[in-house]
């Protein structure tokens, strides 16, 4: 990265736009072998570059990163540069505003079991002149599979058991199962197979990196050999900024134009009349995890229903979570195209979640609003306690279990809540040591959600275990085709909203602000901000 710092491409667009195009092909790869791992072409004869302009552009963009960012997709793991490289690198297949696979780096696909075959579009040029190939994505899956855990890509790889390039235009997979879910694993980004050690590799995406500064500023100009209609933004310039904060500031200041933020701090400013706002779901899923143990009250299914009915849910998102959410009782993102809308049952009714309660023996039996069962000859309250921890940044949960303490006390149960460190909530979780823990999970960007509700998933923190839960995944992890999914999927969510292993509530959000139009951004989610960018005027 370090000699990236004073270089410029400006020359190299130049060359690639009066050459590449019109040269033969053996002058397009001499050139484009001499652009090496730099972005500087290497004849020294050639013509001085052109200053490149980094204090203006058409579009102004923040960006936080406490340090200097890392740009390639091997090693790039903070938020905010993984979105801004969905416009420097494509996928073999994306993603619709449903979330559902569609072609991009290939046109169409054929299935056969665990096999799958990939055919690519032909005529994709990388940034470097150099037409995509197999041997491309086969390189680019097996260097973000090889950077470990910590990427954000390794998860679906690791959907994937073997890839291999069949011949220039053919990628063979072999999945871990038959399931359509595997075309999810084919959304990571593609790099020319010869540059994917580089600080800087090349892709085949609208726009390419001109210049990156030591103090974070970032060129990008739109790619003349795009294969897709040229971008109506031509140029963007990215600043870098230590926190949410400085970076909310900024753009209150315009000293940029754009911002993407998952911080509650922007909270205020999406109701400025001078800005433009898109809010996208972040992975961030917000739940109460209920013990199901003997020893806990909430291992009484009427009880659980009663704490869903309790809350208001649209109250609590936008008083305690600054109405940066989306309401899903489901680890399922509502606008994705296997979301279950009938799993939205429990409605604010505290009438109902006191039928409920009753239906369990607990009745007010002395008129003092707090409700009460029958021990023998003594009289037992109902009594829940509720642990949480707050982020670093924020104290929105802490806020959110006390709202949630209010509902239930209003129905006549006693409720206790600790505030502690996460590390602690982790601890009491594991000993049973709690009735319910208001957490938020980080989920998957494949709509996966066997690791919250299947017996051994990672997010299973309560040791829930259902075979007939089991079974519908086992079904949606075989289902070959879109229908035999869909039902999978539906019984996951139905099986939820009736046994309510976890009481889900809301998927955090993010939001995009903007000081310009910002009509053609459709379909953002987590790992993609600026989804559609390249059709802003």
């Amino acid at each position: 990265m370090r000699s990236m710092k004073s270089c410029t491409l400006r020359r190299i667009s130049a060359l690639l736009l009066a050459l590449l195009l019109a040269a033969p092909a053996a002058l397009a790869d001499d050139l484009a072998s001499d652009l090496g791992g730099g972005y500087v072409a290497a004849d020294p004869n050639a013509a001085p570059p052109t200053e490149v302009d980094m204090t203006f552009a058409d579009v102004v963009i923040g960006y936080i990163e406490p340090g200097f960012a890392e740009i390639s997709p091997v090693r790039c793991t903070e938020w905010d540069m993984i979105s801004i490289n969905q416009l420097v690198y494509e996928p073999v297949v994306d993603m619709d505003d449903s979330m559902k696979p569609i072609p991009m780096l290939a046109d169409n696909w054929e299935q056969d079991g665990k096999y799958w075959k990939f055919n690519l579009r032909s005529g994709i040029q990388f940034h470097n002149g150099l037409e995509l190939t197999a041997y491309d994505v086969v390189a680019s899956y097996q260097a973000i599979l090889a950077s470990g855990s910590a990427n954000p890509y390794y998860a679906r790889l690791s959907m994937i058991k073997e890839m291999q390039a069949m011949d220039v235009y053919t990628v063979i997979v072999k999945a871990r199962n038959s399931s359509l879910l595997t075309l999810y694993a084919m959304n990571f980004p593609v790099m020319q197979y010869e540059t994917v050690n580089d600080q800087i590799p090349r892709g085949t995406g609208p726009y390419w990196y001109i210049q990156y500064d030591p103090d974070g500023t970032i060129r990008l100009e739109a790619n003349p050999l795009w294969w897709k209609k040229q971008p109506g933004v031509q140029s963007i310039l990215l600043r870098r900024y230590d926190t949410p904060g400085d970076a909310i500031e900024a753009i209150q200041t315009r000293q940029i134009s754009m911002l993407s933020t998952k911080s509650p701090k922007a909270s205020f400013s999406r109701k400025l009349a001078d800005l433009t706002s898109l809010d996208y779901p972040t992975l961030t899923y917000e739940m109460l995890v209920p013990n199901l143990s003997s020893s806990s009250i909430m291992s009484d299914i009427n009880v659980r229903k009663a704490v869903m009915y309790a809350i208001d849910r649209s109250l609590l998102a936008a008083n305690a979570y600054l109405d940066m959410t989306i309401q899903s009782e489901v680890p399922v993102v509502p606008n994705c195209w296997l979301y279950e809308s009938q799993s939205a049952i429990y409605y604010y009714s505290p009438e109902r979640a006191l039928q409920m309660m009753n239906n369990s023996g607990w009745i007010d039996l002395t008129g003092d609003g707090v409700l009460k069962k029958k021990n023998g000859i003594m009289l037992q309250e109902p009594r829940i306690q509720i642990i949480t921890y707050n982020e670093s940044t924020n104290s929105i949960r802490e806020k959110a279990v006390y709202m949630i303490k209010d509902y239930l006390e209003a129905i006549g149960i006693t409720v206790s809540v600790s505030v502690l460190s996460r590390d602690k909530v982790r601890d009491r979780i594991k000993h049973r040591e709690y009735d319910l823990a208001l957490i938020g999970v980080n989920l998957s960007e494949i709509p996966e959600i066997s690791s919250v509700v299947g017996t051994d998933g990672s997010l299973n923190y309560n040791y829930y275990s259902d075979n007939l839960m089991d079974m519908y995944i086992t079904a949606a992890h075989s289902a070959t085709n879109e229908e035999t999914l869909l039902k999978a999927y539906s019984d996951i969510q139905l099986t939820i909203a009736d046994q309510l292993p976890i009481l889900g509530l809301v998927f955090r959000t993010g939001t995009v602000l903007s000081s310009r139009p910002i009509g053609g951004l459709s379909g953002l989610r987590a790992y993609d901000n600026f989804n559609g960018f390249e059709f802003l005027k």
